[in-house]
């Protein structure tokens, strides 16, 4: 069921609000108290309106503040350009998704740099209603027993997607940029990239202001951004000082932004040992990250060859022989790591696995048409 208008305007007035306090920065000591002023608008002109749900404590992290670095457009001629696209009637899926016309390199883009909170969607009316009756015990509902944060429908997450839906009114285009070379689809085929609109003669990177808005923190999980990295980071730094959003108190957010955020800069760190070694190797060929189309156009010419491929999970099967770990590779196509010897499969922890980036060293063979490697020691297996 589609909320109401009186709904709608409810969350764009969240997405604005600021919070009421912040608590110390990856510590337990609060700072000084700093006098909430009121987030920047995106476009609607309409008053804040106060939460209908008490509030969560907020997630912090440290980043420092600094002025707003500029980006000159991107030049028609670079490769990281993908191409403008008109918009459609209604491009928003949330607040990290857009629909794309027919004609783009996908259906959608899931917007780099960002992970806001989930909406709710058709048939999660009785999820919307357990929110409101008691959020604290529907969060922890969806958490359940998971040993790492999970995803579930938020007021964060629909007024992320009202900020969205505001933002881009009266916008005819959006300019979508790649972050790097090679890497344009995720494990869903959805085009990964920056989203730019012209709006009252500035060109605005979405996800900057969608973090500076507090609706999505900077999202590192899957490394760091290349070409904006500071102007992201010092946007997250302003909605932290201003308590706006998932870091204050006047919208309901996830509650465990306190766990993610090591998580994900765990992560990233992992990303950025990565990129340093392949930038030292002796040979780089050999070393493969999945889901780098340059990098698995590889993978034929290295049959036979012991590689090492860097990647995180897709999911495991364990039923029956071999059993297999899928890591996200090609969309809906992952690449498989076999493990036929029961003692081998036993000495496998799949729990850092399921957290973390995975490096896989061994012998590149095919089946069926796909490489793959042949586990025959837990150690090939590393997470460091």
């Amino acid at each position: 069921m589609a909320p109401s208008v009186a709904m709608r305007l409810l969350f764009a007035g969240l997405a604005l609000a600021t919070g009421l306090g912040i608590r110390s920065l990856r510590g337990d000591v609060p700072p000084p108290p700093v006098p909430p002023p009121t987030a920047p608008a995106p476009t609607t002109g309409a008053e804040p309106v106060p939460p209908a749900l008490p509030a969560a404590k907020p997630g912090v992290r440290e980043a420092p503040v600094g002025p707003k670095p500029t980006t000159p457009e991107t030049p028609a001629t670079s490769p990281l350009l993908i191409g403008a696209f008109v918009l459609g009637d209604d491009p928003v899926t949330d607040g990290d998704t857009f629909r794309l016309p027919a004609g783009a390199p996908s259906k959608s883009v899931r917007i780099l740099g960002v992970d806001a909170e989930e909406i709710w969607h058709k048939g999660e009316e009785s999820d919307r209603a357990a929110a409101e009756e008691d959020f604290d015990r529907y969060a922890k509902s969806k958490r359940g027993t998971s040993k790492t944060p999970v995803k579930y429908g938020t007021p964060a997450g629909e007024a992320a997607r009202v900020f969205a839906e505001e933002f881009l009114r009266g916008v005819k285009s959006m300019r979508l940029e790649r972050d790097e070379r090679g890497r344009d689809l995720d494990g869903h085929g959805r085009l990964l990239a920056h989203v730019f609109v012209e709006k009252d003669g500035k060109d605005l990177l979405f996800a900057e202001e969608l973090i500076r808005a507090g609706l999505s923190p900077y999202f590192v999980k899957y490394g760091r951004s290349r070409r904006f990295d500071e102007r992201l980071k010092a946007a997250e730094a302003e909605a932290q000082a201003k308590h706006r959003g998932v870091f204050g108190d006047a919208v309901r957010h996830y509650p465990d932004y306190a766990e993610r955020f090591p998580w994900w800069e765990a992560r990233a760190k992992q990303m950025d040992a990565w990129r340093e070694d392949v930038r030292k190797a002796a040979d780089p060929s050999v070393l493969i990250e999945l889901g780098v189309a340059a990098d698995t156009a590889r993978l034929e010419s290295l049959l036979g060859r012991v590689v090492t491929v860097f990647g995180s999970l897709d999911h495991v099967d364990a039923k029956g022989t071999p059993r297999r770990i899928l890591l996200v590779d090609r969309p809906h196509l992952s690449f498989p790591l076999v493990i036929f010897d029961g003692s081998v499969w036993a000495g496998i922890d799949l729990a850092p696995i399921e957290a973390s980036f995975v490096r896989v060293t061994g012998t590149l063979s095919e089946y069926r048409g796909r490489a793959q490697i042949k586990i025959e020691d837990p150690k090939a297996i590393s997470t460091k």
